[in-house]
């Protein structure tokens, strides 16, 4: 009788090893398969987006066969003389305004930008410096993400070569 108690406790136990097995086994082929299909990059959990700053609307991101276009929105602050708009993208991560030479990367001057005023722009397969050098290539197969920022550089009053940043891109090939 105890010899048969013994097998059935090792039975019992071989039991419940199995079962719960099979199930971490189950959970494992479940998440690989979701992260295989990317559920768990950031890059595709926030898709496209242009995150403006205060004093600043950003609508309407798209990246489509190569080309970039956004609307911008100033809505406060002084009025802008000569200004220019920049683009740095980068594969990964937001670069900072000192990753780029900004008078050989200024792909749109806007000229004056007033209290309220607003402006849509758009570049095509590259962002093309003043010397003629690709500053930035823009890609065009669908689904590849590409985050960056927008920066203008003006001139406020008497000063010149101010530069701020006005919004933070994650912007998805369609």
């Amino acid at each position: 009788m105890i010899k048969m108690r013994k097998n059935m406790k090792a039975q019992s136990a071989m039991e419940y090893l199995m079962t719960y097995g099979w199930a971490i086994l189950i959970i494992a082929v479940v998440l690989g398969a979701l992260f295989s299909l990317g559920l768990f990059n950031s890059n595709v959990a926030l898709g496209t987006s242009c995150l403006a700053y205060s004093g600043y609307s950003c609508q309407n991101p798209t990246l489509h066969m190569g080309t970039f276009t956004a609307t911008l929105n100033k809505v406060s602050g002084s009025s802008w003389l000569s200004t220019n708009i920049i683009i740095v993208l980068s594969a990964a991560g937001t670069p900072s305004v000192s990753s780029f030479s900004v008078a050989a990367c200024l792909p749109m001057s806007v000229g004056t930008l007033n209290d309220g005023q607003g402006f849509s722009f758009s570049t095509v397969n590259a962002i093309t410096g003043s010397s003629g050098t690709t500053c930035f290539t823009l890609p065009n197969t669908v689904g590849t993400s590409v985050n960056g920022a927008i920066w203008a550089e003006y001139t406020v009053g008497s000063t010149t070569g101010v530069i701020s940043k006005l919004a933070t891109l994650n912007v998805k090939a369609t």
